[in-house]
């Protein structure tokens, strides 16, 4: 089986034009089954004032199309914090850590020539 129950998931959604925000999820597998995961987890959005990327505090079990073609989905090493996990703009890069160890650069673009 591609996922498991348990399993740690960052799914981005693809932003498909150039004033789409970034939009996150993260969490754990709850079932897998023919493409569809059910992923139990939190929202990350970014705030219109300060343009950082915020949690939403309540937690959500989403339904997603692993095969929809608009998500980018991350399978995160089980030893990764998800309670601790947050998204950090730094220097016009977006990167993902749960301030135990665990970093991963969320860059679409280039910024001043580096990912």
């Amino acid at each position: 089986m591609l996922l498991a129950e348990g399993d740690n998931l960052l799914i981005a959604h693809r932003r498909l034009f150039d004033k789409d925000e970034n939009r996150f999820f993260i969490g754990k597998v709850v079932a897998y089954d023919a493409g569809l995961v059910k992923v139990q987890g939190h929202s990350f959005v970014r705030d219109v004032i300060s343009g950082k990327i915020i949690e939403k505090a309540e937690s959500r079990t989403k339904i997603f199309s692993l095969t929809s073609g608009t998500l980018l989905v991350y399978q995160l090493p089980s030893t990764v914090n998800m309670e601790s996990f947050i998204l950090r703009a730094e220097e016009g890069r977006l990167h993902a850590t749960d301030g135990k160890g665990f970093t991963m650069n969320l860059a679409d673009h280039a910024h001043a020539g580096r990912l």
